[in-house]
């Protein structure tokens, strides 16, 4: 394939073509990505031959003219209606705005806008991105511009071209990587022939940089032995209570399907012990304890079962089909897009994407009110998890160095070797004296059961084709499934049924096209922050008639997100950032309330390593289009990043309600209306000091900063009083009692860690008590 000269003339990475490691892909990858590169393109189906010149010059614009077709990538994307599936409140969905967009172009054109000259058309594109929050043929700017540079640079650099252009490594599966560190190359990469002239000098010396692995560790030999010792501590640990790691193939080859062949299937007319609604880390959790306690489980996922080998692919644009993207609607003053970032679709949930990282919440988040007045007391407290967590630890298993924040405490596996954006977190925090550590992070360190060791790839966030990092499919599933549950895969929940008593009697969901209803003795809830309370008030009843369990308007309140600013700096080295897992190293050193500060409660700093759309993204958020926009993307190499989790707190107003419009099945979708408070806001700002202080610090030259959001939880939150929440401590739903909640959506508040280990540790405890209270002979837990 020809290269394209760089932006400002030259060849930043002269000789360097990704597509000759392709025959080091995996074949599902490679067929994808080989897809794009050659043969004739298909004729369009959304474009009219107006829209179409129209969207070519204003691609042409956006991208600086690339060298590759991207029309019919986004042709076939609204054809076939891949969106993401969220649109703002105040905008149509993609489809239609991207084409009433186009009509406006040659609207403010006076003719055809591709008729223009080039200029003109870069002047009236400009024009249109400089009015923000103005409305432009009556719809918002901002977000038609933020619609044309999500489509165009998912488009660009999904490409092979694009990839060669910034030295992006590729697919790296199933070789993966070996060389990791700042400044290291694989041999068949190629360095930077261009960079910019390198910084004077900084004469002020350098601070030790923290140990990378735990002390007493001084050697590879030492540190080879002391992995082996804790690896054979947590197989011991789990394989007493969840065999998942001992049933898959060996050597991470998929997943075993004739655990899906042999799967106890029930009929509808079976009254079950127990139905569950969502098959991520609440739901597959349950189900695996359950199913060991002796009951009779079904499970409804909406999405399908995966097999990591064969439907997931180690490449950004092709990993859409994971996330959660049917329609939402979203609102407020700083309204959260969804979809990729923090909702999941499937056997496993979100989960499947999630980075891996794995942290505890400190003792503090169960008692913000008291101590720091602001968001609300849990029901329980630290220690009811402890054990929970620890257990849950050793399951994952979790790597990570001793941890000194919130209850100090150690993890299973030792930690992960550093790549160059890690060394330049450690870096930047020993100058400024802020402590950080590596990890934690739920991927294996070495082999674990069947589970191979991580190979460094850097595709996380699209599902681990090794099945080295966790997550339900892998970690609960299989062992749910060997004790006698049954998930049924496809299977989309549309109302919760009550019978005359007033107790849960089953489910009625979709599959294939027809409602069922699923009878069982016991119901639960697992569809996370959004998908829950919508089901919830999509159950509506004459007892119920604002919603089920609905009695007080708790339900689909409190919903939270994080704060998540991210931070770039630039580098003379080149940092390759791609390489290694998303979370390396992080600081807990502002997590607790400082009285010093004007806010309350606190933040935690990870580094983070976008892939080149999502690097993308966080050069249009600067304002960067066109060559701009080329010539920081062939730089990508030398740039590293952090990310932050800002704990935002709950307030009644941020919340899911229902929607005027349906989905296919004609259920109301939901809509989420999200708005920042003044401590929201500060607390978000101060986390990006601190981020831009650590590179600074660390020898960046520039550093930019995109603010975004993760993470979902609340919306049927966990209380004391049934005024304040929808469930009680052991997440039975005050309402009808044998229903319960076992998802992220109980949590009162979200601390500055991700969520993931907290809701699986909450449904540990919340597993015992059923158990317990079946023991005693009650039918749900009392």
């Amino acid at each position: 394939m020809p290269e394209r000269p760089a932006p400002g003339g030259g060849t930043r990475f002269p000789g360097y073509d990704v597509l000759r490691q392709a025959r080091h892909w995996d074949g599902v990858t490679a067929a994808v990505v080989l897809a794009r590169t050659g043969g004739p393109q298909p004729p369009l189906r959304f474009h009219t031959p107006a829209e179409e010149a129209t969207a070519r010059a204003l691609l042409d614009q956006l991208l600086d003219h690339p060298a590759v077709p991207v029309l019919p990538m986004i042709d076939a994307r609204l054809a076939e209606q891949q969106t993401d599936g969220w649109h703002y409140a105040d905008m149509p969905p993609d489809d239609e705005a991207w084409r009433r967009s186009l009509h406006a172009l040659d609207a403010d054109a006076g003719g055809p806008f591709a008729a223009l000259a080039d200029d003109r058309q870069r002047a009236l594109l400009g024009r249109v991105q400089e009015l923000r929050g103005e409305r432009w043929h009556g719809l918002p700017a901002g977000h038609v511009w933020s619609l044309w540079t999500r489509y165009a640079c998912t488009a660009y650099y999904a490409h092979p071209t694009a990839w060669n252009e910034i030295g992006f490594g590729g697919p790296a599966h199933p070789r993966g990587y070996l060389r990791l560190g700042a400044g290291q190359r694989e041999p068949w990469e190629v360095a930077d022939a261009d960079p910019r002239p390198p910084r004077p000098p900084d004469r002020t010396p350098p601070r030790p940089v923290p140990r990378a692995t735990d002390p007493g560790r001084h050697s590879r030999l030492r540190a080879a032995a002391e992995t082996l010792r804790a690896n054979a501590r947590a197989e011991r640990e789990t394989r007493a209570g969840n065999e998942s790691p001992w049933l898959l193939p060996p050597d991470g080859r998929g997943f075993d399907h004739t655990l899906i062949r042999d799967m106890r299937r029930f009929r509808d007319t079976d009254e079950v012990d127990l139905v569950i609604v969502g098959c991520g880390a609440g739901g597959a959790t349950l189900a695996q304890r359950m199913a060991r306690h002796g009951w009779s489980v079904v499970v409804l996922e909406a999405g399908p079962f995966w097999d990591p080998l064969a439907d997931w692919v180690s490449d950004e644009a092709a990993s859409h089909h994971l996330y959660w993207t049917e329609p939402r609607v979203i609102s407020g003053t700083d309204p959260v897009p969804l979809g990729s970032n923090n909702s999941g679709r499937g056997v496993g949930g979100s989960m499947i994407h999630f980075a891996g990282y794995a942290p505890r919440l400190h003792p503090s988040d169960f008692r913000t009110r008291t101590l720091d007045g602001v968001g609300a007391d849990w029901p329980i407290d630290y220690a009811d998890l402890r054990a929970s967590y620890r257990r849950l630890e050793y399951e994952l298993p979790v790597a990570g160095q001793y941890w000194p924040w919130g209850e100090p405490h150690p993890y299973p596996h030792p930690p992960h070797r550093l790549g160059g954006n890690g060394e330049v977190f450690l870096r930047g925090a020993a100058a400024l004296g802020i402590e950080a550590r590596i990890g934690p992070v739920a991927i294996t360190n070495g082999r674990f059961g069947r589970r191979p060791h991580c190979i460094y790839r850097g595709f996380c966030l699209q599902g681990c084709k090794v099945n080295a990092k966790a997550s339900p499919l892998i970690t609960h599933v299989p062992d749910a499934l060997a004790r006698g549950a049954e998930i049924r895969a496809d299977a989309m929940a549309s109302g919760i049924d009550l019978g005359p008593d007033g107790l849960a009697r089953g489910v009625r969901y979709f599959h294939h096209g027809r409602e069922h209803l699923q009878r069982a003795r016991t119901v639960a809830v697992a569809g996370y922050a959004i998908e829950t309370p919508r089901l919830l008030l999509n159950s509506a009843n004459r007892r119920f008639p604002e919603g089920l369990c609905n009695d007080h308007d708790q339900v689909g309140r409190y919903v939270m997100v994080q704060g998540a600013p991210q931070t770039s700096g630039r580098f003379d080295e080149e940092i390759r950032a791609y390489k290694a897992p998303p979370p390396e190293v992080s600081t807990e050193q502002y997590y607790e309330s400082d009285p010093a500060k004007p806010y309350r409660r606190g933040f935690t700093i990870q580094n983070i390593s976008p892939l080149p759309i999502t690097w993308a993204e966080h050069v249009i958020a600067q304002g960067h289009w066109g060559a701009d926009l080329r010539a920081y993307l062939a730089d990508s190499v030398h740039w590293a990043t952090l990310g932050a989790m800002a704990e935002l707190l709950p307030q009644a107003g941020n919340r899911v309600t229902l929607a005027a419009e349906t989905d296919r099945r004609g259920l109301p979708v939901a809509a989420f209306s999200f708005s920042q408070c003044d401590n929201d806001r500060r607390l978000i700002r101060a986390a990006r000091e601190v981020m831009e202080s650590i590179l600074r610090a660390a020898g960046a030259s520039e550093v930019i900063t995109i603010d975004r959001y993760a993470h979902l939880v609340g919306g049927c939150r966990m209380a004391a009083d049934p005024r304040e929440g929808v469930v009680d401590h052991r997440l039975r739903t005050f309402a009808v009692p044998n229903l319960l909640i076992t998802d992220g959506s109980v949590l009162p508040t979200q601390g500055s860690a991700n969520p993931a280990l907290t809701i699986m540790a909450l449904v540990d405890r919340a597993a015992g008590l059923l158990a317990a209270g079946a023991r005693s002979g009650l039918r749900a837990p009392s």
